[in-house]
C-alpha cells in the first residue's frame, strides 16, 4: 500500500499536480523524507536523466545534419553506385604521398603506400586504413562492393587472387569517390551524422 501511495505521489509531482515541497503523510502520521523535502531535481536519478538529456541535446546540436555537397556525377557514383569511365579518374596515376579520404564524409580510407599501378583504369589499393571500408556481396552475386564504413558511400569493388601485389588484393576505387590530401596538409574532420 505504501509503495502504491509513493508511486501516486511521484506521478502527481511529475505531472505538476503537486509540487515536491508538499507534505506527504504516512498512515501513522509521520512524513516520508524520501518523497518530500527539497527540490526533486536534486534526486540522483532525476539529475542523471537530466544530464543525459542535456548531453544528447548538445550532441545533436553539434552534429552536422548533412554530408559534403556533391555534384550530380559524384552523387551518381557515390549514392547510386555508378562507375566513372576507365582511365578518366583524377587519381588513377597519382603517386604523391598522402591520404585518400571519402569525398562524401571525409573519413580516411587509404594511405598512398597502399596504392599501386594495376593498369585497370581506376586507382588501385592493396590495403585500406583499418575499419574504413565495408565489404558487401554485390547484387550480381559475384563481385564484392566496397563502401565507406562511415557513410556507406560507394567506392568501387575489391578483387582477390590477381597476384598483382604480395597482398594479392585490389581495391578498384572510383577517383570521384575520394579526395586526395597531400602529406603535410590538414585532413578535414570526418562528418558523422546524428543518429
Amino acid at each position: 500500500m505504501r509503495n502504491q501511495y509513493l508511486l501516486l505521489v511521484g506521478v502527481l509531482i511529475a505531472s505538476g499536480c503537486v509540487n515536491e515541497a508538499s507534505v506527504v503523510s504516512n498512515v501513522d502520521g509521520t512524513t516520508d523524507e524520501s518523497v518530500i523535502g527539497g527540490d526533486i531535481s536534486e534526486a540522483p536519478e532525476v539529475k542523471a536523466a537530466s544530464n543525459q538529456q542535456q548531453e544528447s541535446k548538445m550532441a545533436s546540436e553539434k552534429a552536422p545534419t548533412n554530408y559534403n555537397e556533391l555534384s550530380d556525377f559524384e552523387r551518381y557514383v557515390i549514392e547510386e553506385k555508378g562507375t566513372e569511365y576507365a582511365f578518366k579518374g583524377e587519381y588513377t596515376d597519382t603517386d604523391d604521398p598522402g591520404t585518400y579520404i571519402c569525398r562524401r564524409c571525409n573519413a580516411k580510407l587509404y594511405k598512398s603506400d597502399h596504392k599501386f599501378h594495376s593498369h585497370c583504369g581506376w586507382p588501385a589499393f592493396d590495403d585500406e586504413i583499418e575499419g574504413a571500408v565495408k565489404r558487401t556481396i554485390d547484387a550480381d552475386g559475384y563481385r564484392v562492393e566496397i563502401t565507406c564504413a562511415n557513410c556507406d558511400g560507394h567506392l568501387g569493388h575489391v578483387f582477390e587472387g590477381e597476384r598483382l601485389t604480395d597482398k594479392n588484393i585490389r581495391h578498384c576505387v572510383n577517383s570521384v569517390s575520394m579526395i586526395f590530401v597531400p602529406e603535410g596538409k590538414e585532413i578535414p574532420p570526418t562528418i558523422k551524422l546524428a543518429e
